[in-house]
């Protein structure tokens, strides 16, 4: 069973990620042909049946036996004040699985970078990139929960322009040299950032106008929900991580307003990667696999309904966060029209079967641009035997039917 999603001894890690900046398809955004690239991820949910010390150890525990499985990733994602997310430092967690592993590339979805000083993200990846022998994959994002932004006192209307201009700070800051910075938000002297960072991009695509001006040393993944942060990770050449909320049909959607944007950017050759993250879980059935996925998903989109909303109760969405009406719809499943938003969720969004089933819905990803897919497991809580199941019979009976 061990390493069969996976093939590269740990020597040939750290140059085999340069790959990833460019391999999704070509200009029709097909994926087709390429082996995927598999993944688990972990966001430590706490429901009130087992200790937090338990949540944290049986996750890294699963991220461990991940590299042992063969998986290609694992990755992890910062939340705040809340039992939808208890790990508000996922740098530290990467540092831990990043001692208890050799081989498996370790990543953030995501580092909410309107949360974290520039200067200080950039010093931090750095150190984790050398700490865990270039095996660093850092997908970032604005943030969207407004009771993190709140009891941090960052205005949610800032998110975007903090965003991106700290992002341009710490690109910056892994080059060699010192500079200095002016902004919107941050302004400061010469400084020159240390340590660098351990990979080095061996390709770097063309940066058009309109792009940050500087390529990143470490992978980057925009996290991106609405047209506008796909278009914006387009103009920037940047791989894209789409979230786990949109239905199929967006998705793919998604990947085409990519591509579009990618070529008006006058970028050229073949499109960054996309990744896409998917709640899934493979039982020995259809039955079992919902018996078990059911009230963990039910669990988790309630906790994402209370706390998940970019508006404070009763306020309207703010402009840039348009693309998140979908809370509303989240809402009105806690009132009484759950049996439809089930339906819905398990045929569009979700992915919960038999290995069949669940190859078919992956590969159907891979066909529309998303030849990498992230996996999460263990959702809403779901026990740590479950998802150790669901991981292994995912190794052994959906990876032999997925795309090579």
């Amino acid at each position: 069973m061990e390493g069969r999603l996976l093939r590269p001894p740990r020597r040939l890690v750290r140059d085999r990620v340069h790959v990833l900046f460019r391999r999704a398809g070509g200009a029709a955004c097909r994926g087709r042909g390429e082996r995927m690239n598999v993944g688990v991820f972990s966001l430590m949910q706490w429901p009130q049946d087992r200790s937090a010390s338990r949540v944290f150890g049986d996750e890294i525990a699963q991220a461990v036996e991940a590299e042992r499985l063969g998986y290609d990733r694992a990755w992890f994602a910062e939340h705040h004040f809340s039992r939808y997310g208890i790990d508000p430092a996922i740098h530290l967690t990467v540092a831990n699985v990043a001692a208890r592993t050799s081989r498996i590339r370790l990543g953030t979805a995501v580092t909410v970078l309107p949360f974290l000083p520039p200067i200080r993200a950039a010093e931090e990846l750095a150190t984790l990139d050398i700490l865990s022998d270039g095996r660093i994959d850092w997908g970032v994002g604005r943030g969207y929960q407004r009771h993190e932004f709140d009891a941090f006192e960052v205005d949610i209307t800032e998110s975007r322009s903090r965003f991106e201009e700290s992002l341009e700070i710490i690109f910056r800051a892994w080059q060699d040299g010192a500079f200095a910075h002016e902004g919107a938000h941050w302004k400061f002297g010469p400084v020159d950032v240390l340590p660098k960072p351990l990979q080095q991009p061996l390709v770097s695509p063309p940066l058009r106008s309109g792009s940050l001006g500087v390529y990143p040393r470490i992978p980057t993944y925009i996290a991106a929900i609405s047209p506008d942060s796909v278009r914006w990770a387009a103009e920037q050449a940047l791989p894209l991580l789409a979230d786990q909320f949109s239905p199929f049909e967006r998705l793919a959607e998604g990947r085409t307003i990519y591509h579009d944007a990618f070529r008006a950017a006058g970028h050229t050759g073949d499109l960054p990667e996309a990744v896409a993250l998917r709640q899934v879980y493979v039982g020995g059935t259809r039955e079992e696999a919902r018996q078990l996925a059911v009230p963990a998903l039910l669990w988790y989109y309630r906790m994402l309904a209370k706390v998940g909303s970019p508006a404070r109760h009763g306020e309207e969405l703010p402009e840039s966060y348009e693309a998140y009406k979908v809370f509303s719809v989240l809402s009105g499943m806690t009132e009484g029209t759950e049996e439809e938003f089930l339906d819905f969720l398990l045929n569009e969004v979700a992915i919960a079967g038999d290995a069949k089933e669940v190859a078919d819905r992956i590969t159907a990803l891979h066909e529309v641009g998303y030849p990498s897919v992230i996996c999460w497991m263990n959702f809403g809580g779901l026990q740590h035997a479950d998802t150790l199941a669901s991981m292994r019979r995912f190794v052994d009976e959906v990876a032999p039917e997925l795309p090579r």
